[in-house]
């Protein structure tokens, strides 16, 4: 009985991983559509960027073909399908290095059937320079540590993660690093944050490095007639990181 159980959620698990989408000639309208768009921009380049574009059906399920067409300020993005583990597959749409147009990237898609729509729109991210972060690279332990920032200009959040360095409970000699969460700060374009010596460290634990994450995050507008869920979103970031001793 144990075994059939086990044949039979196998070949349930196949079947699911095996499944394919629905083929993109069943989707006739942009309201069949959910669209997750993704951007990453370099903040000191708007010309280096990266978009992705995922599409759902009514189901939930990813499709893609290359009969669908998705272009991004004109121009069009690349059909890929991505291996995943376990007969999994991603259905992307791909561009990179498209340079905004008035200041934003505008994204259309045609359907198989040869409809055209607006897909959706996004403002670029402002560029800024890193050397507007001032901070020192290595730091005492002993002492609380600041850092301050001005003219970022987009950048509204700031993700800060830190290493630890730790003993082995198996061999106290042998020490060893830990990547802990990180911590979100809503921030403005300029500013400062001090970090107070008292929360570097906590027993067991001592504080080997700090990554400070200044980051720009925008949302756009999408077509109404899309699916639920149906978002973009753009970001972009710069990383400085402090070593304490």
């Amino acid at each position: 009985m144990i075994k059939l159980l086990i044949l039979f959620f196998c070949s349930c698990f196949l079947f699911t991983a095996c499944s394919k989408p629905i083929s993109a000639s069943k989707i006739t309208d942009i309201s069949d559509v959910k669209a997750e768009i993704e951007i990453y921009q370099n903040l000191t380049d708007e010309n280096d960027n990266s978009i992705s574009v995922i599409l759902y059906d009514k189901k939930g399920k990813e499709f893609g073909n290359d009969s669908v067409k998705i272009t991004v300020n004109g121009e069009k993005a690349e059909y890929k399908i991505i291996q995943q583990l376990y007969y999994s597959k991603n259905y992307d749409y791909r561009a990179e290095n498209i340079p905004p147009q008035n200041n934003s990237y505008e994204l259309h898609i045609q359907l198989s059937n040869g409809k055209k729509f607006f897909l959706a729109s996004i403002p670029s991210l402002k560029t800024s320079s890193s050397t507007n972060i001032i901070y020192s690279k290595e730091a005492p332990l002993n002492q609380d540590y600041s850092i301050r920032w001005s003219d970022l200009y987009d950048v509204n959040v700031l993700y800060f993660s830190k290493s630890v360095k730790v003993k082995t409970k198996e061999e106290s000699n042998i020490e060893t690093f830990i990547e802990q969460a990180e911590d979100t700060l809503k921030i403005g374009p300029s500013g400062n944050y001090t970090l107070k010596k008292e929360k570097f460290s906590k027993p067991g634990e001592l504080l080997s490095m700090m990554s400070f994450e200044f980051t720009a995050e925008k949302t756009g507008t999408v077509n109404p007639q899309l699916l639920k869920g149906s978002s973009i979103k753009i970001k972009g970031n710069h990383e400085e990181r402090v070593s304490f001793k």
